[in-house]
């Protein structure tokens, strides 16, 4: 449910918190060219999930979106899309599903248990890449395991794996010729990349993600 007073927005939504991992070793250069890319991620997301974001202290980010339940897709598909970069990078994000009150036009300042629960989590990471926080029920330590996993294959990925995988999440048609044709590459060679990235499981766990988020909110315990 959503209820806007002036331009400040309450509602049940999924927050996500990340920064940009080592950017203080980054040349000028490709920390630009790594700031470009994060913001084109997030403005297209935002534009497929109702979204809200900011970029702030150079390096660190905040997305806010209605759609909870596409909460990890959209996580896990900017931490591809970085890693899919020359130079490849990466980030640390933290998730949450909860209450939010913000202000459209500066996510940063917003407040409400998902942006607790986002921001102490990225401040809790340790060894690891990706967390997820729910307000609602046992969720999170429903899932905590198989993020955990999620997190460590995804960390695996080759910047060519990560290309590919991604391009296979986005993709509306999930023909291997259709992915093949949007990368320039042979079906055969796309065939190879995803087999080798145990894609299937990427997938999985993240229309498991969805589901499992989906029947929360919806009002069904776990």
């Amino acid at each position: 449910m959503s209820r806007q007073r002036g331009n400040v927005e309450e509602r049940n939504a999924a927050v996500i918190t990340g920064d940009i991992v080592k950017s203080q070793s980054l040349s000028d250069e490709d920390f630009s060219r790594i700031i470009q890319a994060l913001k084109a991620q997030l403005t297209t997301y935002a534009r497929l999930y109702d979204g809200h974001f900011d970029v702030f202290r150079g390096d660190a980010f905040q997305f806010v979106t209605s759609h909870s339940q596409s909460v990890m897709r959209i996580a896990l598909g900017i931490r591809l899309a970085l890693k899919a970069m020359t130079p490849s990078s990466d980030i640390r994000v933290s998730c949450a599903v909860g209450e939010v009150t913000f202000r459209p036009s500066e996510v940063k300042t917003g407040t409400g248990q998902a942006f607790v629960l986002s921001g102490r989590g990225l401040d809790e990471l340790k060894g690891q890449y990706v967390s997820f926080q729910c307000e609602y029920g046992s969720l999170a330590r429903h899932t905590s395991l198989l993020t955990r996993f999620a997190d460590s294959h995804l960390a695996g990925l080759t910047q060519t794996q990560s290309e590919t995988v991604l391009a296979y999440l986005v993709s509306e048609d999930k023909n291997h010729d259709a992915v093949a044709t949007s990368l320039g590459k042979t079906r055969s060679n796309v065939t190879r990349i995803l087999n080798a990235s145990n894609y299937r499981l990427i997938a999985e766990y993240l229309a498991f993600m969805e589901q499992e988020i989906s029947t929360v909110l919806s009002g069904t315990t776990i």
